[in-house]
């Protein structure tokens, strides 16, 4: 359970990174109009879900995932402006698109570790 907890507010901050970012390398401040921001936010992401699905299993991978939709979720509501917070409720569904990579590492990495644990076993 605390394993669970660690990797929930891991998601969070690294879901907040995701959506800071933006602001850090462009001018803009969501992570769908910038293209830089976009891709270095999502490369965050992917990368610890990789480590996530590799080294875990795939429930850690969804809460990671759900940690980070509601990092995302919770950086834009707080530090936005009123035009974020009047488009919260469809930026949550906006959101689920940027969680869409990261779910795809994460899946390659659980492939990878249960094929190299079924070659291991074969040697």
């Amino acid at each position: 359970m605390k394993n669970k907890i660690i990797i929930f507010a891991i998601g969070i901050l690294v879901g907040a990174a995701s959506w800071g970012v933006v602001s850090l390398v462009s001018d803009r401040y969501e992570p769908f109009d910038s293209g830089l921001g976009f891709y270095i936010g999502q490369f965050i992401l992917s990368i610890i879900a990789f480590w996530v699905g590799y080294k875990k299993r795939f429930r850690d991978l969804a809460v990671y995932l759900i940690g980070a939709y509601i990092g995302m979720n919770a950086y834009a509501y707080i530090f936005g402006g009123s035009e974020q917070r009047a488009w919260a409720s469809l930026g949550m569904v906006t959101t689920i698109t940027l969680v869409v990579f990261p779910l795809v590492f994460g899946v390659i990495g659980i492939i990878i570790s249960s094929l190299q644990k079924k070659y291991n076993k074969a040697n």
